[in-house]
């Protein structure tokens, strides 16, 4: 910016003007050209925005059906966890009372039942979780690649 006012400055001067009109004529450039050149800029920043979120828009088109799929598989988990607690353990619990098996070691059938079910749950939980951030990983690189950048020419 400093560039520009001694531009101006300069020209001014070689007009050949008296100082108190070149002392005007010079904080209305000033003020002009400083208002283009910040909206340059901003139209330079904006752009880059643009481009920047264009390209989000267009990776998250590229990766949908993993990110559907991924959030498919989340729905589908929290469903079977809250199934297994509402339903199927109320079933196994029923059965066994039907069974007539004794209540100490249907208690701790039902115990160890629920522990595996709770772990097996867990690890499919966690493969799901890594799939998730693997893909998520993958948008963040690519968008890396092609990430915008903000260029002011010194000219």
């Amino acid at each position: 910016m400093t560039d520009l006012n001694q531009l101006i400055s300069s020209a001014v001067e070689a007009s050949g003007a008296d100082a108190s009109i070149n002392s005007k004529l010079t904080e209305i450039l000033k003020k002009e050209l400083n208002g283009y050149v910040n909206l340059e800029l901003l139209k330079t920043k904006l752009e880059v925005l643009y481009n920047f979120e264009k390209n989000y828009l267009e990776l998250v088109k590229e990766y949908k059906e993993e990110i559907k799929f991924a959030s498919t598989l989340q729905e589908d988990l929290r469903k079977e966890r809250s199934k297994f607690f509402s339903e199927t353990l109320k079933e196994v619990s029923g059965t066994l009372s039907e069974s007539q098996v004794d209540g100490e070691v249907a208690s701790k059938w039902l115990t160890e039942l629920v522990d595996s079910y709770t772990k097996s749950l867990d690890l499919s939980s966690s493969l799901i979780e890594e799939h998730t951030l693997d893909t998520i990983g993958k948008i963040r690189s690519e968008a890396k690649l092609n990430k915008p950048t903000i260029t002011v020419s010194d000219s």
